[in-house]
């Protein structure tokens, strides 16, 4: 019974190091509204601010600087296209070592708490120890509504692979931790993006 218990004891240290090794920002991601142009306004009549949380992971060799999320903008169409919604996201990374890829994923839930989607951007750039780049990446939304009932975003770096060719994956536990506050219903395998199509 006395080695159960410690056994017991043993894992809950390492799970609570795991989570200890991560801590969360958290920032206001800005208004809800969405400039469309000619003095039109998606949610025009809102006051609600966008909640950016973003995960900063030790155990990762790359970290988030500051606390980013994503934002809604809209850009015209021309003569037969009445334009397009996009998401997008500028954010900085910091490497504590030399790397030559990098995933950085946005989770994005609605104003009820809902899980909308997993947005996923992959970098596949070189990266010295200390050095600090910035990126930016768009993904195309198709509908109107999710513009409008976006609310929270949570960022993390997925996974990073270093110049000796080995690949560090981000601990979920975090993550999850803080999907949950936004979706009872949040589980691990929706941390995976939707596979792309050959």
């Amino acid at each position: 019974m006395k080695h159960i218990v410690l056994i017991v004891f043993a894992i809950l240290a390492v799970c609570s190091n795991a989570i200890d090794e991560s801590n969360v920002t958290r920032a206001s991601g800005g208004s809800i509204k969405t400039e469309l142009g000619y003095g039109i306004v998606l949610n025009k009549e809102s006051s609600l601010q966008r909640e950016w949380i973003t995960i900063h992971n030790n155990a990762i060799p790359a970290d988030l600087v500051g606390t980013v999320g994503v934002k809604t903008i809209f850009e015209p169409g021309g003569r037969y296209s009445s334009g397009n919604y996009w998401y997008k996201a500028v954010y900085t990374v910091k490497a504590s070592e030399d790397l030559t890829a990098i995933e950085v994923r946005f989770l994005i839930f609605d104003i009820w708490g809902d899980f909308l989607r997993i947005l996923s951007a992959t970098d596949i750039v070189d990266l010295k120890s200390g050095e600090t780049r910035n990126f930016d990446a768009t993904w195309n939304v198709f509908s109107e509504n999710e513009v409008s009932e976006y609310y929270a975003s949570i960022a993390y770096i997925a996974r990073v692979r270093t110049k000796t060719g080995l690949v560090i994956k981000a601990d979920p536990t975090v993550v999850v931790r803080e999907a949950q506050k936004f979706s009872a219903k949040f589980k691990a395998s929706d941390l995976e993006p939707e596979p792309k199509k050959k």
